[in-house]
């Protein structure tokens, strides 16, 4: 008996400490709001096809620890070259990475998953725009700090 109790407490005890090590990562910013420290950094990624038919793009984000943003986008739709830069803010809510644009006063949210040190897997939740899949995902590739 007093070995299951010991083995009951030990199992409750490591549950406890492996919960509170998952979100050492987690931090509250100046403004009040969740910052993920493990997406913050230089990050690259791509798609084709994924968000309108006959376009492909690149992108360059940065994501500061004050939980702002600055996203670099070239895309080639049907042959036309577009070239954009967005600012605005990141945060995480409800488990979902929140990205507000500036410009356009919208919030798109994501939920995300950090496959390794280096890659962010990000998987559309809402949108700010029609986009041709609903279920549109990607990953992040860390370029640096």
């Amino acid at each position: 008996m007093k070995t299951k109790l010991i083995i009951s407490a030990l199992s409750i005890s490591l549950f406890i400490c492996t919960s509170c090590n998952e979100k050492k990562h987690l931090i509250v910013g100046k403004n009040g709001k969740t910052i993920d420290t493990r997406l913050v950094g230089l990050w690259k990624g791509s798609e084709s096809g994924k968000i309108f038919p006959g376009m492909s793009s690149e992108w360059k984000m940065i994501r500061n620890l004050d939980g702002t943003f600055s996203l670099e986008v070239k895309a080639n739709l049907n042959g036309e070259f577009i070239e954009e830069t967005e600012i605005g803010t990141w945060w995480i809510e409800n488990g979902c990475f929140h990205e507000y644009h500036d410009v356009s006063g919208k919030v798109d949210i994501y939920k995300y998953e950090v496959l390794n040190k280096d890659q962010i897997k990000f998987i559309t939740k809402k949108m700010s725009f029609d986009i041709v899949n609903e279920n549109y995902e990607f990953i992040d590739t860390k370029i640096s700090n």
